[in-house]
């Protein structure tokens, strides 16, 4: 029903529109993708859960597509987990998780919302589909318990679950020596008993390392995560032939793992901790990554500087939102200012501590001598709905005229991708790796609805 209710546009359709165009021609505001941006993104965490024996879930709200899922998880994966925040992403990624089953692939997916009752219906239809042990959910408080047997009588089966732990951000959760966490535990080790369930472990998501500023602040955070679920499970005493699993992170304290691969080991005190956190969570336990937003990348995650690298962060970001120069006022403020065809409704309201913006003007498109440095870059200094007002980062009685032009085409880079991508129906992708880089070479449809 729901998929229904949220009909998506057609692939082959919008590629009639849409392919082997070049983005100078294109409608504006568009969402655009860079997939080889992607790629890099995605295999250099996939290469660094490997190369550390950790287990990986990927997220996969930021983008809500087939395509990308794929690129996060590998093709040749066997053992799919993934993360959503929505039922409906759920539903429609059940024909990729049955693809990978038909391939011998164990699958896993969490819904990331502590379960309340209206969702267990079409939970436990995935569930279905999909087979036992394949859905999993979060729990954060005894009166969902009601939820899990009622998930158990109409899939036929356990659902798996994870008790949502709060490493002090507050969203969700419990801390781990409340005294409800105490209950919790022992519930879940009672239904685990009863066969209304089937414990996983503990999950937690450090939302404050948006913050973070260095590597060193990515790492003590994940640090963090790591020991507040730790710390939860010995609060389950039964002997297990199954490790608990405790699931951390978010796409900053998840890519700061790169920072302590053998390639490029750093050597700080941050570095040498989460190194002993990381074996400490292999005792008797198996350690999962999850994140989300690092295929895509965006002006937040270059802001967080979570990771050691030998090339502008800039270069990761994967997303980019087309629009145009309708409008400019050299002299109708102390400053100058242009106007563009993206507002709020193309690139969300979602701030970044390091700039005033709602968004970056790249350098495609500008001339040689633009730079995307804080004290020379342009910004999206204000937005309404659909208008957007550009103005030198640094302004100041010096700065000079901005340097556009009417109908000028731009990409902005959005502060988050996750929130910005909302805004799109579909994604036109682009390859920068090849010989026509901004040539639409694929056309992805976003998931709609919930």
């Amino acid at each position: 029903m729901s998929l229904t209710e949220f009909p998506l546009a057609s692939r082959d359709e919008l590629l009639k529109v849409y392919g082997n165009s070049s983005l100078q021609d294109l409608p504006v505001p568009s969402a655009i993708i860079d997939v080889a941006k992607i790629k890099e993104n995605c295999q250099a965490m996939l290469n660094a859960v490997q190369q550390l024996d950790v287990s990986f879930r990927a997220h996969i709200k930021t983008h809500k597509t087939t395509e990308m899922t794929k690129l996060q998880v590998g093709e040749n994966c066997e053992d799919v987990r993934l993360v959503v925040s929505t039922i409906i992403e759920a539903e429609h990624v059940v024909p990729l998780l049955l693809e990978y089953q038909g391939r011998g692939a164990k699958v896993n997916v969490l819904y990331a919302m502590p379960l309340g009752p209206s969702q267990v219906t079409r939970l436990a239809s995935v569930g279905r589909r999909l087979g036992p042990g394949a859905v999993s959910v979060m729990i954060d408080h005894i009166e969902q318990f009601k939820s899990l047997k009622e998930y158990h009588q109409q899939a036929g089966f356990p659902a798996c679950v994870f008790l949502k732990t709060d490493c002090g951000y507050h969203r969700a959760g419990l801390t781990p020596e409340s005294k409800e966490m105490v209950g919790l535990v022992q519930a879940a080790s009672d239904g685990e008993k009863e066969g209304f369930l089937t414990l996983l472990g503990f999950y937690s998501h450090n939302s404050l390392s948006y913050g973070s500023s260095s590597p060193d602040d990515a790492m003590d955070m994940l640090k963090v995560e790591i020991e507040v679920c730790h710390q939860a499970s010995k609060h389950f005493l039964a002997d297990r032939q199954v490790p608990l699993v405790l699931s951390v992170g978010a796409s900053p304290t998840a890519l700061s793992l790169q920072n302590i691969l053998p390639a490029n080991s750093s050597t700080t005190a941050s570095a040498k901790l989460l190194k002993e956190s990381l074996q400490l969570a292999k005792t008797n336990l198996e350690l999962e990554i999850h994140a989300g937003v690092y295929p895509t990348f965006d002006i937040q995650q270059v802001a967080a500087s979570s990771r050691h690298m030998d090339k502008d962060p800039h270069e990761a970001i994967a997303v980019s939102i087309l629009t145009e120069v309708c409008s400019l006022y050299p002299s109708r403020t102390e400053q100058p200012e242009a106007l563009v065809s993206a507002g709020g409704l193309a690139l969300a309201r979602e701030p970044c501590k390091d700039y005033p913006g709602w968004g970056v003007i790249s350098p495609w498109n500008m001339s040689s001598e633009y730079s995307i440095k804080p004290e020379d870059r342009i910004i999206v200094n204000r937005i309404s709905q659909e208008h957007g007002i550009l103005a030198w980062e640094k302004n100041g009685p010096t700065r000079p005229q901005l340097p556009l032009e009417y109908g000028q085409k731009l990409r902005i880079w959005p502060n988050h991708a996750c929130i910005t991508l909302a805004q799109f129906g579909w994604y036109l992708i682009v390859d920068s790796t090849t010989d026509t880089p901004d040539k639409v070479i694929d056309v992805w449809v976003r998931w709609r609805g919930w």
